[in-house]
C-alpha cells in the first residue's frame, strides 16, 4: 500500500472512532517508522471547543512507570544500585515499617528493587474498579468502602506527599503474596521507588525526571504536575481526559499528586516519541540493562510486564504484532513493534476505553505493516 494512502485510512478510522463513541473527545496518535520512511503525528477531536492539535500536551498515566523505571535502571548502569538490592538500604525505617506483613510474617527485608519494578512485590494498588481495568486485581477499599482514587476526587485540592500515600495502603489495604511469588500490579510499589530514587541522587523526583531524560531528551514541554512546570510552556491547552462522563483536568486536580512517581506526567506525543526511541536505540541503559527490563511476567490476558515496561500480545500466536513500551489508564500508549518496525504513540483520553485502544492499535500495526518499504 502506498503511504498516502495507509495515511488518508488511519486519519479516517481515528475521526470515526472519535465521531462514534460519545465518551471520547479527542484522541492524538503518532506513528513513525524509519525502514518505510513515515511520521505521521495526528490529533481529532476537540479540546475545550479548541481543534486538537498534534502537538498538544496531554497526561501520560501509567506511562510515567516506564520514566521511573529508565531512571531506577539508569542508576543501575552508573553501580549506584542494583536491581537485587533489598529496598531497606534505601527507604526510612518509618516508610518500612509494617509495610509487607501477611498473616503475622513481615516479608518487608525481603523486597528488592526489581520486585518494585516488575510488580513483584505483592503490594497492593490503588486504582478503583479493579476487575475492570486489570483482569488480575481486585477492588481495594479501606474499612470505610473507599479505595486512594476515591478519596483523591473526594478532595481534589489536597497534596499528597509519596510518604502519605504508602501510609495509607498500609493503614488500610494488605499484601496479596510474599514478594516474588506473583505479579500483581502497584501503584504504591512505584511510589516506593519514586522515593527511592530520591535517597539515591539526593534531588526530588520531579528534578530527577528533569536531569536524566527530560533535560537531555529535550522534552521542553513534559512535566510532572503539581510538582514541576514544562520547561517552555506549550501555548496550547493541556487536553483533559475523562473518566466517563468526569472531565479531569490534571493541571488543576492537585490529588493527582498521590500518582506521584507512578504516572502523573503530562507530555507530547512527539516527545515520548523522542523518549522511546532513546530508550529502545540503547541511548539511555545498556543492552545487558534493556534485557533486564524486558524480562517478562504475565500481568493479564494479552499483557506482560518487564521493568516499567509492557510487552502486549494482542495475537498471542503472531508475534509479529507484539509490541513493548508504556500504557497508561487514560487510555495512553507508547509502544515499538520491532517486526513491523513501526512506533506508536497517542492517547485515547478516556479511562473506559483502554481495552477497546488494544484493537485500534491492533488494527493499526496491521495497516501499517501493509506499506511498502522504500526501493522494494
Amino acid at each position: 500500500m502506498e503511504r498516502q494512502e495507509a495515511r488518508s485510512r488511519l486519519e479516517s478510522r481515528l475521526q470515526s472512532v472519535v465521531e462514534d463513541n460519545t465518551d471520547l473527545h479527542s484522541a492524538y496518535v503518532l506513528v513513525h517508522s524509519d525502514s518505510r520512511d513515515l511520521h505521521w503525528n495526528l490529533a481529532t477531536g476537540q479540546t475545550e471547543g479548541i481543534e486538537a492539535t498534534p502537538e498538544q500536551p496531554y497526561y501520560a498515566a501509567s506511562i510515567g512507570k516506564t520514566f521511573t523505571s529508565t531512571i531506577v535502571a539508569m542508576l543501575a548502569d552508573d553501580g549506584q544500585l542494583r536491581f537485587g538490592d533489598p529496598i531497606s538500604e534505601y527507604l526510612s525505617a518509618s516508610i518500612l515499617d509494617g509495610l509487607h506483613t501477611i498473616n503475622g510474617i513481615d516479608y518487608t527485608d525481603e523486597i528488592s528493587i526489581r520486585h518494585l519494578l516488575g510488580h513483584t512485590s505483592g503490594l497492593p494498588h490503588s486504582l478503583p474498579e479493579g476487575g475492570k481495568m486489570f483482569l488480575n486485581t481486585r477492588l481495594e477499599e479501606s474499612p470505610e468502602g473507599k479505595t486512594l482514587f476515591d478519596e483523591m476526587l473526594e478532595d481534589p485540592d489536597r497534596m499528597w506527599e509519596p510518604e502519605e500515600t504508602i501510609e495509607w495502603a498500609k493503614r488500610n489495604l494488605e499484601p496479596h503474596f510474599p514478594p516474588g511469588e506473583d505479579c500483581y500490579y502497584s501503584e504504591f510499589g512505584y511510589n516506593l521507588l519514586g522515593l527511592l530514587i530520591e535517597s539515591v541522587t539526593g534531588q526530588s523526583y520531579h528534578e530527577a525526571l528533569a536531569e536524566f531524560l527530560f533535560d537531555p531528551l529535550g522534552m521542553e514541554h513534559s512535566y510532572l504536575p503539581p510538582f514541576s512546570d514544562p520547561a517552555v510552556e506549550s501555548g496550547l491547552p493541556t487536553a483533559p481526559f475523562y473518566i466517563d462522563e468526569m472531565k479531569i483536568d490534571v493541571d488543576d486536580v492537585r490529588s493527582f499528586s498521590a500518582f506521584y512517581a507512578g504516572g502523573q506526567t503530562v507530555n507530547t506525543a512527539e516527545e515520548l516519541f523522542r523518549f522511546h526511541r532513546a530508550l529502545v536505540e540503547g541511548e539511555l541503559v545498556s543492552d545487558e540493562t534493556l534485557q533486564k527490563m524486558r524480562q517478562w511476567n504475565k500481568l493479564w490476558q494479552g499483557i506482560d510486564y518487564g521493568y516499567g515496561i509492557v510487552r502486549i500480545r494482542p495475537l498471542p500466536f503472531f508475534k509479529r504484532f507484539h509490541s513493548w513500551g508504556g500504557l497508561g489508564a487514560s487510555s495512553a500508549f507508547m509502544l515499538y513493534n520491532p517486526t513491523i518496525d513501526v512506533y506508536l504513540v497517542g492517547t485515547f483520553n478516556q479511562w473506559s476505553y483502554m481495552r477497546k485502544s488494544m484493537m485500534f492499535l491492533l488494527r493499526t500495526l496491521r495497516l501499517i505493516s501493509t506499506v511498502e518499504r522504500p526501493g522494494r
